[in-house]
C-alpha cells in the first residue's frame, strides 16, 4: 500500500518568501491538478487555503507560468474554480489547461467565474436541462485570491462569513466529485447513426476517410459517415492527452504549408472512427489569388507494422513516466533550495567546507533536474504534447543567449566555440524558448564530445526559397569523428570517457532529442561525415523585389 504524502510535506512549515513562495505555489497547484481523486478532501482544502495565503507573495507572471505549465493536466475541479477567480490571463490559462469530464464540468459550472463560464459556452458547452432547473447559487466568491477584485468590498479575514461560505462551497464540490467518481454509472455504448440523428444503417468498419479543411486547418468536409465525429476536428494543433489531433510532424507540416505523408492522427467520438489513423494530405491554393485555402487528403487505418509500439499500454507507460518525473522534481527542488540557503549563508554563517559541499550538492541536483527535463520533453515530443512554437527569433539574440548559457561549460572543458553567420540571416520562424532549447542541447552535447583545447566551428546560413530555412552546420567533435550515425544516435551508446559534465542520459539520447525537436518544428538534424547539420524554418518576407546576397 502506498501513502501519498507529498502535499502534506510541501505544506509543512511557515509561509515562504520571495522565490520560495513562487516555488511552493507551483508545487501545490501541480499536486492538486493531477489525480485529484487520490487526495483526501481536507488535503484539497488545505492546498487551496495555502494558495490563497501565498497569492500576494507570488507575482502574476510566476502564477501564470505555473498554470501554463500544467498544459492539459488540470483535472481538479476545485482548483479550476479557484484559478478562474484570479486575473483574466490566469483564468484563460486555467481553462486552456483543464481536462475535466462533461459531468464534472456541469457540477463545477455554477461556481466558475463569469469569464470561465463564457469560455465554456463559447466552446459549445451546454449544461443539462435538469441541472439548469435547479442551479447551485453562484456568489462570485469561490475562495477567490486576495488580489482578485471580484467585488467592491474590502479584504476579509478568516472569520468573515462570506469567506466561510466560499470555503464550504469548495468542500461541497470536492465531496460531490468524490461521490460521483465512486458511484459513476457505466454507460452502455450507443449504436452509430447517420447525420440525421435517427437510427439508420450501422457502420461496422471504416478504413479510409477523405477530407478537406479550411485555411485554419479545421475539417469542414468529409466523405462517408459519421460526419459529426470528424467535421470540426483540426489538423493544425497537436493532440493533447486523449483528445483528437495530429502528431507533431503533422502540425509542423501544416504550419509550413508542406505536404504531409503518413502523419499520425487520432480521432475520438463515434466508435467507428475512434483510434489512430495515418494521414496524407497536400495544401491547395486559390487559382485566382494564390492564397492558401486549406488541405485535402485521406486518412487510413494503420497497418500492423505501423501500429506496433503505439498501443494503449504505451500511453499508460508514458503517463506513468511523466508522473514519476513530477514526483522526482519535488524533492530535487527542495534539495536545490536548501543548498542555496546554505551556500549563500541566508540563515547564518557557514564554514567554507560546508558551503563547498552544499554547492556540489546543488550542482549535482541541477544536473539531475536537467536530465529529468530532457526526459519529460522527449515524452511530450513522442506523444505530440509539446506546445506549438509561434513567433520569430533573431539569430543575434540566440547566439548571445548561447554565449551566456554555455560559458561555464566551454571553460571547464577548455573548448573554444567559434560561430559565424553568412549574412543576411533571417530570423527563425520559432519562438525563442523553442530555438534556445534545440541549440542548447546540440551545442552542449558537441562541447562535451570535444578534446581539451579543441575549437568547435559553426556556421549559420539562410536558404532562400518558397519555404526559406536556416541551416546551421557544426564541425564534428574529434571524439565522435569516425563514429557511424547509427551508433551515435543509439541511446544506449556513449563515448569514451563520457562523464562529469556530460548529459545525464548520454550523448545518443541528447542527439536523438535534438533531432526529434527539430522534426516537430518542421526541420531536421543530419549527421554527415565532417559536420552535423541542423535545419529549422526561417521567417518569410514580403519584400520579394529585394535580392538577398550573402556576405561573410
Amino acid at each position: 500500500m502506498r501513502f501519498d504524502d507529498r502535499l502534506t510535506t510541501v505544506l509543512k512549515g511557515s509561509l515562504p518568501e520571495g522565490q520560495g513562495a513562487a516555488t511552493q505555489w507551483r508545487q501545490v497547484i501541480d499536486l492538486l491538478a493531477q489525480k485529484p481523486g487520490n487526495l483526501a478532501n481536507q488535503d484539497v482544502q488545505a492546498g487551496l487555503t495555502r494558495l490563497r495565503d501565498l497569492h500576494d507573495r507570488v507575482s502574476e507572471q510566476d502564477r501564470l507560468g505555473a498554470v501554463q505549465s500544467l498544459n492539459g493536466r488540470l483535472r481538479s475541479a476545485p482548483l479550476l474554480v479557484y484559478l478562474t477567480a484570479d486575473s483574466d490571463m490566469i483564468c484563460d490559462a486555467a481553462m486552456a489547461a483543464a481536462d475535466l469530464t462533461q459531468e464534472i464540468c456541469e457540477d463545477a459550472f455554477p461556481r466558475l467565474s463569469p469569464r470561465a463560464r463564457a469560455t465554456l459556452q463559447s466552446q459549445g458547452f451546454v449544461v443539462a436541462d435538469d441541472k439548469q432547473d435547479k442551479p447551485i447559487p453562484f456568489t462570485g466568491k469561490v475562495a477567490p485570491p486576495p488580489g482578485r477584485s471580484v467585488s467592491e468590498e474590502p479584504a476579509i479575514d478568516s472569520a468573515d462569513p462570506a469567506e466561510q461560505l466560499a470555503e464550504s462551497q469548495i468542500s461541497a464540490l470536492v465531496e460531490k466529485i468524490a461521490d460521483y467518481q465512486k458511484n459513476r454509472p457505466v454507460e452502455k455504448p450507443h449504436p452509430a447513426t447517420h447525420d440525421g440523428g435517427h437510427t439508420g444503417f450501422l457502420v461496422d468498419s471504416l478504413e479510409t476517410i477523405r477530407f478537406e479543411t479550411d485555411e485554419s486547418g479545421t475539417i469542414n468536409w468529409t466523405e462517408g459517415p459519421p460526419k459529426g465525429a470528424i467535421v470540426g476536428v483540426t489538423i493544425a494543433q497537436p493532440a493533447f492527452d486523449d483528445g483528437p489531433g495530429p502528431d507533431a510532424y503533422g502540425a509542423a507540416a501544416f504550419r509550413q504549408r508542406m505536404p504531409m505523408e503518413n502523419a499520425r492522427m487520432r480521432l475520438c467520438g463515434a466508435a467507428v472512427v475512434t483510434g489512430d489513423w495515418r494521414m496524407s494530405a497536400i495544401p491547395y491554393f486559390s487559382e485566382e489569388t494564390g492564397r492558401f485555402e486549406g488541405y485535402r487528403g485521406i486518412m487510413r487505418r494503420p497497418n500492423m507494422a505501423e501500429d506496433a509500439g503505439h498501443s494503449g499500454i504505451d500511453v499508460e507507460r508514458r503517463e506513468q513516466l511523466q508522473q514519476l518525473i513530477h514526483e522526482l522534481r519535488t524533492p530535487l527542488n527542495a534539495v536545490i533550495g536548501f543548498s542555496e540557503i546554505i551556500e549563500q549563508q541566508l540563515f547564518g554563517p557557514a564554514s567554507y567546507e560546508y558551503r563547498s559541499l552544499a554547492r556540489n550538492i546543488m550542482d549535482e541536483a541541477r544536473r539531475l533536474l536537467a536530465g529529468f527535463e530532457d526526459l519529460d520533453i522527449a515524452v511530450k515530443v513522442d506523444s505530440g504534447q509539446l506546445p506549438e512554437s509561434i513567433g520569430t527569433t533573431k539569430a543575434d539574440w540566440l547566439f548571445e543567449r548561447m554565449t551566456q548559457r554555455l560559458q561555464g561549460l566551454t571553460q571547464s572543458n577548455v573548448v573554444e566555440l567559434n560561430i559565424s553567420k553568412a549574412e543576411p540571416v533571417r530570423p527563425f520562424a520559432l519562438d525563442g524558448e523553442s530555438v534556445e532549447r534545440i541549440f542548447a542541447r546540440l551545442l552542449s552535447a558537441a562541447i562535451i564530445s570535444c578534446e581539451n583545447g579543441e575549437t568547435l566551428k559553426g556556421e549559420l546560413r539562410t536558404r532562400i526559397g518558397l519555404q526559406p530555412t536556416n541551416r546551421f552546420t557544426l564541425s564534428r567533435p574529434s571524439r565522435i569523428k569516425d563514429i557511424p550515425e547509427s551508433v551515435l544516435l543509439d541511446p544506449s551508446q556513449g563515448i569514451d570517457g563520457e562523464g562529469g559534465e556530460s548529459s545525464l542520459l548520454g550523448l545518443g539520447f541528447s542527439l536523438r532529442l535534438v533531432r526529434n525537436l527539430a522534426q516537430s518544428a518542421g526541420g531536421s538534424l543530419t549527421i554527415n561525415e565532417d559536420n552535423i547539420a541542423l535545419t529549422l524554418p526561417a521567417a518569410t518576407t514580403s519584400k520579394i523585389n529585394i535580392r538577398e546576397t550573402e556576405s561573410e
